[in-house]
């Protein structure tokens, strides 16, 4: 049988057959295909401006190479470049 896709706005016993009302750790990179998340890996950072303070949020950025913007709770924001 073909996945019929996720359809999160209806209810679940009024979905078509095939059909998902939610998806967890599944990422679909190709229509109609789906694959398992990788999951979670340890990396160590090529340079860090660091904080000691806690940090409150924090983003990738995949721009050239992946980094991690993150603010620490005195609203100072940092770059980590990396994972190597």
């Amino acid at each position: 049988m073909k996945w019929a896709g996720l359809v999160t706005n209806a209810s679940p016993y009024d979905v078509p057959q095939g059909s998902a009302v939610t998806q967890v750790n599944i990422q679909i990179l190709s229509p109609g295909q789906l694959t398992v998340r990788p999951g979670h890996a340890a990396v160590s950072f090529a340079s860090t401006s660091g904080s000691t303070n806690r940090i409150i949020t924090a983003f990738r950025y995949p721009k050239d190479t992946d980094s991690v913007v993150y603010q620490d709770s005195t609203g100072k924001v940092f770059v980590s470049k990396g994972p190597i």
